[in-house]
């Protein structure tokens, strides 16, 4: 029992931060060390490809809701041939748009760095 209670002070006790450091230092130690590149910056490239995605997500759901709404509304072939014509041209043009967008995003996952440092706007070259 004396045993258990030395190891778990030697690895951080209760204190969840010497917890932490001291998972840190055994990744490191087989070798993924490059758990460190996940810096602030990715993080944040991170959580903004995130939550560019749920929005695309939910603005297509309300999109989609909306084309359901309209179809039980269609009076005649033609509406409904309308209806589904102007909802495919613009999810086509949504998901371009957003493909275009979550390239962006990733590329700043993958060097978050690169547009802090250099004091430019990545948008405007």
């Amino acid at each position: 029992m004396t045993k258990k209670s030395d190891t778990s002070k030697a690895q951080g006790g209760d204190d969840p931060m010497a917890q932490m450091q001291e998972m840190m230092t055994q990744w490191q130690g087989m070798g993924l060390g490059g758990m460190n590149a996940m810096s602030t910056g990715w993080m944040e490239a991170m959580s903004d490809m995130g939550r560019q995605w749920l929005q695309f997500v939910s603005d297509r759901v309300a999109k989609d809701v909306d084309f359901q709404q309209r179809m039980l509304q269609a009076k005649s072939p033609q509406d409904v041939q309308k209806i589904q014509t102007e909802f495919l041209q613009a999810a086509v043009e949504d998901y371009t748009r957003e493909t275009g967008k979550m390239v962006e995003l990733s590329r700043k996952v993958f060097a978050p760095d690169e547009d802090s440092s250099s004091g430019q706007d990545p948008k405007k070259g």
